[in-house]
């Protein structure tokens, strides 16, 4: 949480709704703050650094700036519920306030600066707009279609019901399709640049994807309209590329899924497009963490709900809420498929099979989980205007863990 001692630098911040420290009131996790007021004034406050792991997910490796120091007597150390020291100026009132202040669910509210002179210094994010979508990119003929190309009643319905045990044939299969998914998604985190369409960048991965043998799975699927699905900001999934240009500090959702050699392979990842803001860079890191977190859960016997209690435990403690009703699935010969793989608390008791391949891909959100559909039938946007983030692995249980399809 660097950002909250350069907030509070130089004249307090505060909520218009709550009084509290912004981090405290929108952002930050639940934390302890016993005692505060008392340490302040004991020891001397070092800056705040701080580096977050890319983790596997080939995203970039996130320092957030140093931010200037508030004085010893102003400020406590504090640990988050993560065990990581967060250095926060904490007045006393503002330790009261926050005591009194948990258990309460948060929203964002507006900054206003109390420095003599000060002003809302908060800013205001347009939301996304829906922009021209051009045609679709032509398949060159010698690439397999999937058979609901040629037969779009194939997946009038989402799900294939059965659950398919991989033979070591089709796991090989699954790993090349895989393999060229996650360099699908390398190109795509070289693409992210203020000024530059998703409808560009679509047409960019189109291109790859076909030029490696490979047919992009989301083309004509139940009449998706686009090679890749790429989702901005509030925009959870599903988002249709078009001339709308990315702006500096957009959060940015790629989610690709290949078809090869009879088998798909479905992955994402949320990059910061620009410098962005120390809320989106954090917001991306702990969805990518969510999503590591899950996967470390995965072996065969082991209980479905262990991803979903995963990913919520995370959620929880850096304060974001959790996309309940959008769930990983079964994949491999068909695109969607048992079991479906809840990101959140359940009771589901089923036990992952040695074998099974499926997908683990949860998007937490900065404010309310709850979601709209855009009249395009595809778009899925947060209710409350809130960004979210996603990462998303195709994976295949084994005996003692899994192993990382894409």
């Amino acid at each position: 949480s660097s950002q909250a001692p350069r907030l509070l630098a130089g004249g307090t911040a505060a909520c218009r709704n709550c009084a509290l420290p912004p981090r405290l009131c929108a952002r930050s996790p639940p934390m302890v703050v016993a005692a505060a007021a008392a340490a302040a004034a004991a020891a001397p406050l070092g800056g705040v650094f701080g580096a977050i792991h890319a983790g596997s997910t080939g995203g970039p490796l996130v320092l957030p700036r140093p931010a200037p120091q508030p004085s010893a007597a102003a400020a406590s150390s504090l640990r988050g519920a993560a065990g990581r020291s967060i250095l926060l100026a904490a007045p006393a009132a503002a330790v009261a306030a926050a005591a009194a202040h948990r258990g309460r669910r948060r929203r964002r509210c507006d900054v206003t600066s109390l420095a003599a002179g000060g002003g809302a210094t908060a800013t205001r994010r347009a939301p996304v707009r829906k922009g021209k979508v051009a045609p679709a990119q032509p398949v060159p003929d010698h690439i397999v279609r999937p058979p609901y190309v040629a037969e779009p009643e194939l997946v009038k319905g989402w799900w294939n019901m059965r659950i398919q045990e991989k033979s070591p044939e089709d796991l090989e299969k699954m790993r090349a399709v895989g393999r060229l998914a996650r360099r699908t998604l390398d190109l795509a985190q070289t693409l992210i640049l203020p000024g530059r369409t998703t409808e560009e960048m679509d047409r960019e991965l189109h291109t790859f994807m076909c030029d490696n043998g490979a047919y992009p799975s989301d083309l004509l699927y139940k009449g998706f309209p686009k090679s890749a699905m790429i989702s901005i900001n509030e925009v959870i999934c599903h988002g249709i590329p078009d001339d709308r240009p990315l702006e500096d500090g957009d959060l940015v959702n790629v989610d690709v899924t290949l078809y090869m050699n009879g088998f798909h392979a479905d992955t994402a990842r949320t990059w910061v497009c620009g410098e962005g803001d120390a809320d989106g860079h954090r917001l991306v890191n702990a969805t990518r963490e969510a999503l590591e977190s899950a996967i470390a859960t995965v072996r065969a016997g082991a209980p479905l709900n262990r991803i979903g209690n995963a990913v919520a435990t995370v959620a929880e403690r850096e304060g974001y809420g959790v996309v309940k009703t959008l769930v990983g699935h079964g994949i491999g010969e068909f695109f969607h498929g048992v079991p479906q793989v809840y990101h959140c608390r359940t009771s589901d008791k089923r036990p992952m099979l040695e074998g099974t391949t499926f997908t683990i891909e949860p998007v937490l959100c900065e404010g309310a989980p709850d979601w709209i559909t855009w009249d395009d039938g595809w778009t899925n946007a947060t209710k409350d205007g809130e960004r979210c983030a996603q990462f998303e692995h195709t994976l295949c249980v084994t005996k003692d863990g899994c192993e990382i399809l894409t």
